[in-house]
């Protein structure tokens, strides 16, 4: 029987489970519409054929989308059982092209017992692509019940 996660049941070093994504144009097409960002960078493949922005003759992913899919591997870990994700910070450090696949990840750096549901922990966040390069990293501060 596994044991239910909690702040007394979190160690520094844990590992959350990873997210892992394909990166297409639809998936970004999706995004654009959800963020109402339509910025040619990411929507209109012609024009990156052309304007070559980062170099890149195709479109990226936004950098909000990779926030969200770091945020993911967060709550997909603490929601379940009543966690809550306090404050999460981001460094995009390089595009995301569209054709990427992407993994997103955590694991447990600090504990902080301050009291009866203010208890939290910290995360170092990672998002990589296929070619193990870090394309993001963050902290996050979670309260776990």
């Amino acid at each position: 029987m596994l044991n239910k996660l909690n702040f007394e049941s979190v160690n520094c070093d844990d590992v959350l489970p990873e997210v892992k994504q394909h990166i297409s144009q639809e998936v970004i097409w999706k995004h654009a519409v959800a963020s109402l960002d339509y910025n040619p960078l990411h929507t209109n493949p012609e024009w990156c054929q052309t304007a070559r922005v980062f170099g890149l003759p195709v479109t990226v992913m936004h950098g909000s989308q990779t926030m969200s899919l770091m945020a993911t591997v967060v709550t997909n870990w603490a929601c379940p059982v009543g966690g809550r994700l306090k404050r999460m910070e981001v460094k995009l450090i390089k595009p995301v092209p569209v054709g990427s696949t992407c993994t997103y990840g955590a694991v447990v750096t600090e504990k902080h017992p301050i009291g009866k549901g203010e208890n939290f922990v910290v995360l170092d966040l990672w998002a990589v692509n296929q070619d193990g390069e870090k394309v993001a990293v963050g902290t996050a501060e979670v309260t776990l019940p």
